[in-house]
């Protein structure tokens, strides 16, 4: 995320004052990143029940964790990337043979020139076609465009190059466009 997130800075005070023993701290910390963090988890699973049960698993690890977090200021991407984990042990669990969420490298690099413009959509239109796409690209539109996050923490979320999570917004963008256009993806 931009350094000049609020939301980032509130949450690195508010993790400073967990760690000084404050009692309402994490309280706040859960209620500011519950609702954006289910609604990324909703976009990697296949079901609200399990996208709650991620959540709570995301909780429950971050708490465990939360005073060996270094850089209080890296907390968003180090939440994602704990979010991201508990997505995908609750994928594995349900499909112990898939290969969720386009780890299999076979991303194509981006093609030269313009990248496609999403501006204009209706937002209901724009999240039913994000529901279609392949899991990677869903997963990087949403933490890109919809979390705000840049590509070297998506890279750092994924624990994917860099290159990679360009590609995957270029053809994630493509694709996008053309479910909203009525064409095939």
């Amino acid at each position: 995320m931009k350094e000049s997130r609020p939301a980032a800075v509130r949450s690195a005070l508010l993790i400073l004052q967990h760690r000084s023993g404050s009692r309402t701290a994490l309280t706040e910390l859960v209620e500011m990143w519950e609702r954006p963090l289910l609604y990324y988890l909703r976009r990697l699973l296949d079901s609200e029940a399990d996208a709650w049960d991620a959540l709570q698993e995301t909780w429950l690890r971050v708490v465990r964790a939360l005073d060996r977090l270094r850089d209080e200021r890296a907390f968003p991407a180090w939440l994602y990337s704990i979010a991201r984990n508990a997505a995908l042990s609750s994928l594995r669990r349900r499909r112990p043979d898939a290969t969720p969420l386009g780890e299999d490298g076979t991303e194509e690099p981006p093609a030269a020139g313009p990248e496609p413009s999403l501006d204009g959509w209706d937002m209901r239109d724009l999240h039913a076609a994000l529901a279609q796409l392949r899991p990677a690209h869903r997963e990087a539109l949403t933490l890109h465009f919809l979390e705000d996050f840049s590509v070297a923490e998506i890279a750092a979320i994924t624990g994917t190059p860099e290159g990679t999570v360009k590609s995957r917004l270029y053809h994630g963008r493509r694709a996008l466009r053309q479910l909203l256009e009525g064409g095939d993806s």
